[in-house]
């Protein structure tokens, strides 16, 4: 009986992990593409010296906070929309959509405020005038960028929760070779236009997200599934009913990405205070560990559809099983990210630099070993991304934004200011403080999870708050 028990709880298992995999991959390409646009602007900003590639990790520095509460905003239209389909209302799945649109518009609304006074904020926390200065035109130019930025996070969680995720990778891709092609344009001059240099980078990149936007809505508004339910119909209704529970499951899930990015934001910072070299080794360092993250947090989103399909239809140990599929797949593949990184370090780092630039070989030295850093906490990045992934399916949101705050600034933080500045380890400290916050964060979520199947399964039935 046991035997069959064993056999029966693998095939289920195996069963959730193939659709988990085939959900994930063109989630993959989509996430890939998406920091593809950010990556074409760090590593435009590269060939243009090191100097540009630090004013402009200080930019996104400045700006990333805002951009991942956004997402954590907007990630809340995912689990809702899912659930709402789980229980067959597409009706519902609409009206979260439309919601998310009116939490989009009002918190891009809020960011473009701090961006339009970059440089005074900048100066206040510490950094070079210089930078600083050549920092406030690139944030000015993104800031009019923000709200069909955000716009398009909740289309694309709308879209995605129908297991459809293939239209906004397309979008996403067409955004890629868009923001290439105006990078230059802009930045250059080209086409009888004035060369606005660096700052040329944030306007292209707010002129893609505005047309990515304007296609995926062209999208819903005329494709099937979605234009047989009117999707922006009675867009000027509020339904605050949906709107609280946009921001009950969204604003945890917005603290929790600003307490994980928040770390290595306020890393960066302090890692400013070591000269500029070191500010552009770190800017490399992030960009290359935010793009490996993709993959862990692809996977993750598919893990949530799957888990708030099978919770909204009521089917409790499936859920359970959606997230075990999630959970292994999750941990092969930042085993073999792992690898990867360490093999092609030094080829990862020098895609990102001139190599004719006089700083290129200081800026090599002390990047190598925070990209071996990197490597090394890709398992435990991606553990607290599929543990909070699955919670979030079941609108399990609070507790793992506590316990991303404390693990992430209480002791990623504090710890990694501590090893660079009392052991004289310096920058590459800050960032063993980054892998000792991540594995903190990874440790107290499986607790979570552990904690939530058992009441699961003792009470037989999901709870969703």
């Amino acid at each position: 009986m046991e035997r069959q028990s064993l056999i029966n709880f693998l095939y289920s298992w195996i069963s959730h992990a193939w659709p988990t995999i085939r959900l994930s991959m063109p989630l993959v390409v989509g996430q890939v593409a998406m920091i593809g646009i950010w990556t074409a602007d760090i590593i435009m900003m590269g060939w243009i010296n090191a100097d540009a590639l630090a004013a402009g990790t200080l930019a996104n520095r400045l700006y990333q906070p805002m951009y991942f509460i956004a997402i954590g905003l907007t990630l809340a239209v995912s689990p809702l929309t899912s659930q709402a389909l789980g229980a067959g209302s597409r009706r519902q799945a609409r009206r979260v959509m439309r919601q998310g649109i009116w939490v989009a518009i009002a918190y891009g609304g809020l960011t473009i405020i701090p961006m339009w006074h970059g440089e005074t904020l900048l100066l206040v926390l510490g950094q070079d005038p210089l930078l600083a200065a050549e920092a406030d035109l690139f944030l000015k130019l993104l800031a009019p960028g923000m709200i069909p930025t955000y716009i398009y996070f909740v289309l694309r969680h709308y879209v995605s929760a129908h297991k459809l995720p293939m239209p906004p990778v397309v979008i996403t891709c067409i955004g890629v070779v868009v923001n290439i092609i105006l990078n230059a344009v802009l930045s250059n001059g080209y086409l009888g236009l004035p060369a606005l240099g660096f700052a040329g980078i944030g306007l292209a990149t707010s002129l893609t997200f505005t047309l990515m936007a304007v296609m995926l809505a062209g999208y819903v508004h005329t494709q099937k599934p979605f234009r047989f339910t009117r999707p922006f119909a009675r867009m000027f209704r509020f339904d605050f009913s949906i709107m609280k529970q946009l921001l009950v499951v969204g604003l945890p899930i917005g603290v929790t990405l600003f307490a994980e990015t928040g770390m290595f934001i306020v890393a960066g910072f302090y890692i400013g205070l070591y000269g500029k070299i070191a500010v552009a080794a770190s800017g490399i360092a992030n960009q290359i560990a935010a793009v490996a993250y993709m993959v862990p947090l692809a996977i993750s989103q598919a893990a949530t559809i799957r888990v708030g399909h099978e919770a909204g239809a009521g089917r409790t140990h499936e859920a359970i099983n959606a997230a075990l599929a999630g959970i292994m797949v999750t941990i092969g593949i930042t085993l073999v990210l792992t690898v990867i990184l360490l093999i092609w370090t030094e080829g990862f780092i020098a895609l990102f630099l001139n190599p004719d630039d006089i700083q290129f070989s200081a800026v090599m030295t002390v990047a190598i070993p925070m990209v071996v850093v990197v490597a090394i906490f890709q398992l435990v990045d991606g553990l607290q991304c599929i543990f909070t992934s699955v919670l979030r399916g079941i609108n399990d949101t609070r507790w793992p934004a506590v316990i991303s705050i404390f693990s992430y600034w209480c002791v990623g933080v504090a710890s990694g200011i501590y090893i660079a500045s009392q052991w004289g380890w310096g920058p590459i400290g800050v960032w063993w403080g980054l892998f000792l916050g991540l594995t903190a964060a990874s440790v107290f979520l499986l607790i979570r999870c552990i904690s939530q199947a058992q009441k699961i399964i003792r009470v037989g039935r999901i709870m969703l708050n």
